[in-house]
């Protein structure tokens, strides 16, 4: 490795949205042949970090500095003429063109004046590439044909492709199996023999500690510390990642009698390629978090609670009695609700009013005729008795549903549950993408719905949500249960430590 030479150096590069401060006058530097890793919780900046040198947001202060030379980027093309290559976890691949038209698209050669492809060059061209990195692809392969890490191995190709001096990897080996991630290591570090640099963003800390030279810690938009990989451990990096967790938005909820009642009993529950073997108990009146990074299959889990995907092994019981989940009807039947990660995508109807959005899943048990005609008066009692419960802030209910905050339109999704006998609520990340001040509106909401009774299961990458939200946290890392917290035995160092599969424990 060049100590002395860099490749890459941001100064004081800053990014603001409205109201976030995303990268605050980071300082960050990579050197020709290195493997540097970048670390930091979820809305660390990281990702904001990579987008600016990809030239997919411009910058609004600092430098950045290639090879001793200052420049600017106003787009991903600029960021790629000069040597800088960003694969991002959403594969940039079209799925129905060969694995040799995908490295070089936009770019093929051609012959007869431009009008037709040269398959024969474009194929020894992939090839030849392939072959420099021991990558076994066959270049007439289409991509949708291949695995997810034949897919990293095109992108990483289509980097080479374009001679990046400098690739930025953003959890590539998140959704890989073992033997795949093997690869992927063999081809990082062919490409630092090769003098390429690396910036490998990763949730995993084993793989930072095999795989970098050195490691830069972000923490809400700030560098916390470079430092190499030889003088720091995982402890000290953890610890960096953590720094204080705030507490400013979570209302005070005092000690609680832990909750006694089962309601749903999970036993040897598996999900093909994402969970394997996980059981727990929910209770009423208990609020229960799943946690861990991309990958880990809390995600998938909760989803096939609620009969989206299928289960591959195990049993479930619902107040006592064995259940059978195998579509999301079934779970509404048996009391269960289901809030979203993805609210605009799949969880609103953006064309329709509030009123709308609130009463569809009951619509049929609000009207007559066979579903003809809706009974308006018991629809607009409906929506007055969610929206005065939950303080759902709107002009009124024909207000179309997007005009909402963010805020007010998670309370709605949370208010249709409770339209149905809703006993126990599934939510994936019930706090993504809204402001501080409904943060603390909707977990005053949870809250107050366990403290009636409802048994609650949620998805959160929030660090503040795990450690003050929920009465238990279970972590699961690599699609198995890697620990168990209780309000009582939480401790922010051993939720994050066990998120990236280091369970040689952390400092008191």
């Amino acid at each position: 490795m060049n100590a002395g030479v860099e490749r890459l150096r941001t100064i004081q590069l800053t990014k603001t949205f409205p109201g976030v401060v995303a990268v605050d006058k980071v300082d960050f530097d990579v050197r020709p042949g290195e493997i540097h890793a970048l670390v930091g919780e979820n809305g660390a900046g990281k990702s904001t970090l990579i987008k600016i040198l990809g030239g997919v947001y411009p910058p609004d202060g600092g430098q950045i500095v290639m090879d001793s030379r200052q420049v600017v980027f106003t787009s991903t093309h600029e960021s790629l003429a000069s040597g800088i290559s960003v694969i991002y976890q959403e594969f940039n691949l079209v799925p129905d063109l060969s694995v040799a038209e995908n490295i070089f698209i936009g770019r093929e050669p051609k012959y007869c004046w431009g009008m037709f492809l040269d398959f024969r060059r474009l194929n020894a061209r992939a090839a030849e590439i392939l072959a420099t990195l021991e990558m076994p692809l066959d270049v007439k392969s289409y991509v949708s044909d291949l695995s997810v890490a034949q897919r990293q191995m095109v992108e990483i190709a289509k980097a080479l492709s374009h001679d990046s001096r400098l690739i930025i990897m953003d959890e590539p080996t998140a959704t890989l199996t073992e033997k795949e991630v093997r690869k992927i290591f063999e081809i990082v570090k062919n490409l630092r023999a090769r003098g390429v640099a690396i910036i490998y963003i990763s949730h995993r800390l084993e793989e930072a500690f095999e795989l970098a030279d050195r490691i830069t810690v972000m923490r809400d938009g700030r560098k916390v510390d470079t430092r190499a990989i030889a003088s720091t451990s995982k402890n000290d990096v953890i610890e960096m990642m953590v720094g204080k967790v705030v507490k400013e938005y979570f209302a005070e909820t005092g000690a609680r009698e832990a909750p006694k009642q089962p309601l749903l009993e999970v036993r040897g529950y598996s999900v093909a390629d994402a969970v394997e073997d996980i059981s727990f108990t929910l209770h009423r009146g208990e609020i229960l978090a799943f946690a861990g990074v991309l990958g880990s299959g809390a995600h998938h889990l909760l989803q096939s609670l609620f009969g989206v995907i299928p289960r591959k092994a195990g049993e479930v019981r619902f107040e006592g009695a064995l259940v059978r989940i195998e579509r999301p009807a079934d779970a509404i039947r048996l009391g269960i609700g289901y809030v979203t990660e993805d609210r605009k995508s799949s969880g609103l109807l953006p064309a329709m009013s509030v009123l709308h959005n609130l009463t569809v899943i009951v619509i049929r048990a609000l009207s007559f005729l066979r579903g003809l005609f809706i009974r308006d008066a018991a629809e607009m009692k409906s929506f007055a008795t969610i929206r005065a419960r939950l303080d759902i802030k709107l002009a009124g209910p024909n207000q179309r549903i997007i005009f909402l905050s963010g805020g007010n339109q998670q309370k709605v999704l949370i208010g249709r549950t409770l339209l149905t006998d809703c006993k126990a609520l599934i939510l994936l990340e019930p706090t993504r993408g809204i402001d501080v001040g409904a943060k603390a509106e909707i977990h005053r909401i949870l809250r107050e719905l366990a403290d009636r009774g409802m048994a609650i299961i949620l998805t959160s990458s929030e660090l503040p949500e795990l450690v003050n939200l929920p009465d238990r946290c279970i972590v699961l890392y690599k699609g198995r249960k890697a620990a168990e917290f209780t309000r009582a035995t939480m401790d922010s160092e051993k939720l994050v430590a066990a998120q990236i599969g280091h369970t040689g424990g952390t400092r008191a």
